[in-house]
């Protein structure tokens, strides 16, 4: 069976994650980071991790990996008439990690995505009983 579908929703939410991730970056990280202390203070920037900024880098930095990861699972693992049944629990994980995020766009994107995906295995695998 033909996979475009997947690999479509699957693109679709790698450049989601990836312009969340810079997003995350660039405005909480770098504009907030320099607003906060002009308006109050200096010691909401710091947590007990250390600085804020770090956490946010580390969380954008998180959802561009993720973001890559999806673009290459895409190109290079999610072949046509083949099971793939651990991209499926990729996508699943991704989608409780998403949850927990509250990244609501994520979540659909990858519950699409999985639900599509795993349907699909399941007529693959039927077929392939038949042959």
């Amino acid at each position: 069976m033909n996979r475009k579908k997947e690999r479509l929703l699957i693109r679709i939410l790698a450049a989601w994650q990836i312009t969340d991730g810079l997003i995350t970056i660039i405005y909480y990280g770098f504009y907030r980071s320099y607003i906060l202390p002009n308006h109050g203070s200096k010691d909401m920037l710091v947590s007990p991790y250390g600085n804020i900024f770090l956490l946010v880098a580390t969380f954008g930095i998180l959802l561009i990996g993720l973001g890559i990861a999806n673009l290459l699972i895409a190109r290079c693992s999610l072949k046509d008439n083949q099971i793939n049944v651990k991209i499926g629990v990729w996508l699943l994980a991704q989608t409780a990690l998403s949850y927990l995020m509250m990244d609501i766009p994520g979540v659909v994107l990858s519950v699409c995505t999985a639900v599509i995906l795993l349907a699909k295995n399941k007529t693959i695998k039927l077929n392939l009983q038949k042959i």
